[in-house]
């Protein structure tokens, strides 16, 4: 296995870190990341108690709240995929892990996507437009209700940033920074229909490559989409590793 992917997963997976406004629970067989809805981050499940381990966790999780279960390629037990699907999670979609060194990118290059006006917000009023773009953007309303991205707001660790063209908004993206890491995370970014193709994606990713140079972290690593992965490795992003996403939603 490449040594950035074992450094992501030790400090982004099992180790990670966040201020206490974000709950990270251990359990036996589980790290998982709290919220509206939780996301398995990490797990040590042995294959032959695979299929009791999850049902567990779908009985719980069916009259509860959303969860998410991301698989890599490398993760175990073997098994793992087709107990997910067996158990009622279901299919989300495919993506590769990317990674950008930071070391070997000039981030304060001009670009032509530069030229475009990119906000990190600051005001929980502003985050009415995050929301807009993510829905228009996704096709659906974000998971991450204002209140919870209010809650987030203030803390430094986490930035939401919205570009705009002729002051209307038009693509939208996070950047999460775990404490005591050398990772800087990218998730979210996303441009409306009618501007996509004009550099507005690149711009997003720039402006936190800059911030993520500026605070002293080695690498941006995000979880790329198919129609975004080509875009991130014309930047200088490499794959390490492909996955898939299961999703379970309550029943009640």
């Amino acid at each position: 296995m490449d040594d950035l992917l074992k450094a992501y997963d030790r400090e982004i997976r099992i180790k990670l870190k966040y201020p206490d406004i974000v709950k990270v629970s251990h359990s036996r067989n589980f790290i998982k990341i709290e919220g509206p809805f939780d996301f398995i981050s990490y797990w040590d499940i042995p294959e032959k108690s695979a299929s009791r381990i999850v049902r567990e966790q779908v009985a719980y999780y069916q009259n509860n709240k959303p969860v998410i279960w991301r698989v890599f390629d490398h993760d175990k037990p073997e098994n793992l995929e087709a107990v997910l699907k067996a158990e009622g999670f279901e299919y989300g979609d495919s993506v590769t892990l990317v990674a950008l060194s930071l070391a070997e990118t000039d981030t304060e290059a001009g670009c032509e996507s530069d030229k475009y006006d990119v906000r990190e917000l600051a005001k929980p009023a502003e985050l009415h437009d995050f929301l807009t773009v993510t829905e228009a953007a996704f096709g659906e309303p974000s998971p991450n209700d204002f209140a919870y991205l209010c809650s987030l707001l203030p803390v430094p660790n986490f930035k939401f940033y919205v570009a705009y063209q002729d002051n209307k908004p038009v693509a939208a993206a996070r950047f999460i920074i775990p404490d005591e890491t050398r990772f800087g995370l990218l998730f979210g970014g996303c441009v409306i229909p009618a501007c996509r193709g004009k550099g507005i994606y690149k711009a997003l990713v720039n402006s936190r490559a800059r911030l993520a140079k500026q605070m002293g972290l080695e690498y941006l690593v995000t979880e790329a989409r198919e129609s975004s992965r080509p875009i991130l490795e014309s930047m200088g992003f490499k794959p390490l590793v492909k996955g898939r996403t299961w999703n379970l939603y309550p029943t009640t």
